[in-house]
């Protein structure tokens, strides 16, 4: 049996959050992280990761946090008045 998220030789879902159950009659419930996932939520899924793996980018990261910025913050200090 194949991994469900392997195309090529790039595994699409490392952290195996993703757990795909074949039922007999053809269907597929789709499992993310615990919690149900449409089907066609779990192909727009492995279609974004792939993107992102063609653009270079972390397969299963999307974001890479927050950045506050430079300069003079504005909010006033408790012993400044």
């Amino acid at each position: 049996m194949s991994k469900h998220s392997k195309i090529g030789n790039v595994d699409y879902d490392p952290n195996n959050d993703m757990v795909l159950d074949k039922k007999p009659d053809g269907d597929v419930d789709v499992k993310y992280k615990g919690s149900q996932m449409g089907f066609d939520n779990y192909v727009d899924e492995i279609e974004e990761r792939a993107t992102r793996h063609s653009q270079g980018k972390s397969i299963t990261k999307n974001t890479i946090g927050s950045f506050a910025g430079f300069g003079k913050g504005t909010l006033k200090k408790p012993y400044k008045q």
